[in-house]
């Protein structure tokens, strides 16, 4: 696959990504995502009041996404466009679409003329449903991805030109005016410009990606008097046995082994919603990412009625069972590309991202335990989505003769039989 094949490729995954965004923005309820009334009530506050959110709600979120989101808002609600928050959502088609188009030119720039890959990666950014999941909710986690993999790509454009140091500095900052989650990424790209010694480009970039957010860190710290990233006491999780004697336990006595390693089998697959396998890591993560663990999207939890209804159940399992292979294709084609990036700095910040990422949601979701480990969430790492696209694609790309096109035939067949679960539909 070359040239004007690739391209046209690129072209459907980009038609398709727009398509089922704007299907679902117009489909999906405003008020039904994660947390939704805090967002909105959050984008309603800041625009046009220019009021911040003060101990209530999502305070300790940064503002980024409710300004641009809530201006959406504003301005649908001054046109008498339907459902005004629906603007808000819209913005996701166009973040997830930058995103689509980012990752096909990290590929490119990594592997030039090896269009198999780059089409892998944007299929998979395309397909995952996590990221279609959250693009149709208001919710900040879309731009928190576009700006992250934006500053992924300005990063390998650094080492090549190190006048896009300045553009790479800027992209940081904004990324850490959408999500916290962010600073994986900041992290990462600052070891792989230490690793080249790459000062200049370093102190730049730094400098730029401090300066930005500083108002935001200074008044969470002034307001809040503690942790400007994130100002919520682990006491206030004294119910999940986060806290003892009236302080917090130490971060490795927070959760049993079992949290980190049991895979939750067979309810992973036989039962993927809530209430199984609660607070442990690999399903309940697993689940969020391939499936609607929580009933957000292909049905309503509620106290009333727990536990979804047989047809539900029965694509819940099917999204289970589609989702192991492309899984087990994105671990083992970032573990290759770790492998081989370990001494090519410019490859480094990506290939390191979703090792970060593990270990930074992981010590969240430590140090703020729940009774129903709702802090057990794949969109906590949704930045880290670029990085295991290339690995899928690079994974991909492995399969050689005859094994390429029973591959692809399997992929394809993976696909088709998820693409219900990717439209919204009312139950």
């Amino acid at each position: 696959m070359v040239g004007s094949r690739a391209r046209l490729g690129l072209a459907a995954i980009c038609v398709f990504t727009f398509a089922v965004g704007i299907a679902n923005v117009v489909r999906y309820p405003p008020g039904k995502g994660y947390d939704a009334s805090d967002h909105t009530a959050y984008a309603d506050l800041l625009v046009p009041g220019g009021h911040l959110p003060h101990g209530i709600g999502e305070y300790y979120t940064p503002p980024g996404y409710y300004a641009l989101a809530g201006t959406a808002d504003w301005i649908a609600h001054g046109l008498g466009v339907g459902e005004p928050h629906r603007a808000g959502m819209a913005l996701n088609v166009l973040f997830l679409l930058g995103t689509v188009l980012l990752v096909w030119k990290l590929a490119r720039e990594l592997w030039p003329g090896r269009d198999r890959i780059a089409i892998g990666a944007a299929a998979f950014v395309a397909l995952v449903p996590v990221t279609v999941k959250t693009e149709a909710m208001f919710h900040p986690e879309t731009l928190s991805l576009f700006t992250c993999t934006l500053a992924l790509w300005l990063c390998i454009r650094t080492f090549a030109d190190r006048r896009y140091a300045y553009a790479l500095g800027v992209a940081l900052g904004l990324a850490q005016l959408v999500r916290a989650f962010s600073l994986w990424t900041v992290f990462v790209v600052i070891v792989a410009l230490l690793v080249a010694r790459r000062w200049r480009e370093l102190v730049v970039a730094v400098a730029i990606a401090a300066l930005i957010p500083a108002p935001w860190y200074i008044h969470q710290a002034v307001e809040y008097s503690g942790n400007p990233v994130f100002p919520r006491p682990a006491t206030a999780q004294a119910r999940a046995g986060g806290v003892q004697s009236g302080k917090p336990k130490p971060i490795w006595e927070r959760r049993p082994l079992r949290f980190y390693v049991d895979p939750g089998i067979p309810d992973v697959v036989t039962a993927p919603h809530e209430y199984h396998f609660a607070n442990l890591a690999i399903p309940t993560t697993y689940v969020e990412l391939w499936g609607d663990y929580a009933g957000v999207w292909v049905w309503q939890w509620t106290k009333a009625k727990p536990i979804p209804p047989a047809p539900v159940q029965a694509e819940l399992t099917v999204q289970s069972v589609v989702g192991l292979l492309p899984t087990l294709l994105a671990v083992a084609g970032w573990l290759m590309f770790l492998s081989r990036s370990l001494r090519s700095p410019p490859r480094l910040a990506i290939a390191l991202l979703p090792l970060v990422g593990i270990l930074g949601y992981l010590f969240f979701a430590v140090s703020y335990p729940t009774p129903n480990g709702d802090v057990l969430k794949a969109t906590y790492m949704l930045t880290t989505t670029g990085a295991w696209a290339l690995g899928f694609g690079y994974a991909l790309e492995r399969f050689r003769g005859r094994a390429w096109p029973v591959a692809l035939v399997v992929l394809s067949v993976c696909a088709l039989a998820q693409l219900p679960f990717l439209l919204y539909l009312s139950y």
